[in-house]
């Protein structure tokens, strides 16, 4: 008996996310897998490599297990949220699984800090971030991780305030505390006294 294949009539690469992992769970595993491998596997390494502070070795475990749990998992999957979000909410299970509850306390740090204006940075200042990479991810792995992780999903995974909160499980207006904590701690790190 042969394996059911995936509708013939649209390729699998224009297929959306959700589509493909919905074949999947119906049993068309390798060409739907491998395409949604494909399209996020660097982002999930780069979000978990920012979560482990630069631990590639743990990152390489983390999102090898996350694929492992979306394959083995998947007929549990309903598309209730962007694919992304659903495979960076079982990476950051898992990286805290592994790191346990103390980077949980850590959690609402940040959250509790007094509101402030001047939010964005400069031009000057994202400029610099450019040119010098090596001072801002130093910059970077000294943020709190909530914090971190944050600016990891927002700018590295490119994901919407409104998924971060989703892929966290927290709330909107949390999501934005945090990036706003973030962006005036790095600002302090980053821009010279004067």
């Amino acid at each position: 008996m042969t394996a059911p294949r995936p509708p013939e009539d649209t390729p699998i690469t224009a297929l959306p996310d959700e589509e493909l992992m919905l074949l999947v769970a119906r049993g068309f595993v390798r060409e739907p897998a491998a395409e949604l491998f494909a399209r996020h596997n660097r982002a999930l390494f780069n979000f978990v490599a920012w979560l482990t502070r630069g631990d590639l070795k743990e990152a390489e475990d983390i999102a090898q297990s996350t694929w492992i749990r979306v394959l083995s998992r998947c007929g549990d999957y309903t598309p209730s949220a962007a694919f992304r979000t659903f495979l960076f909410q079982i990476a950051r299970h898992l990286f805290l699984d592994a790191r346990g509850s103390a980077w949980q306390r850590h959690t609402t740090q940040d959250e509790t800090l007094p509101e402030t204006g001047d939010e964005d940075l400069s031009p000057e200042a994202a400029l610099r971030l450019q040119q010098d990479s090596g001072r801002v991810r130093a910059a970077l792995m000294t943020l709190p991780g909530p914090q971190r992780e944050a600016v990891a999903l927002r700018f590295f995974a490119d994901m919407s305030l409104e998924d971060i909160a989703t892929t966290v499980g927290v709330g909107f207006e949390t999501v934005k505390s945090r990036l706003r904590y973030a962006f005036r701690h790095l600002r302090d790190q980053l821009e010279p006294p004067g």
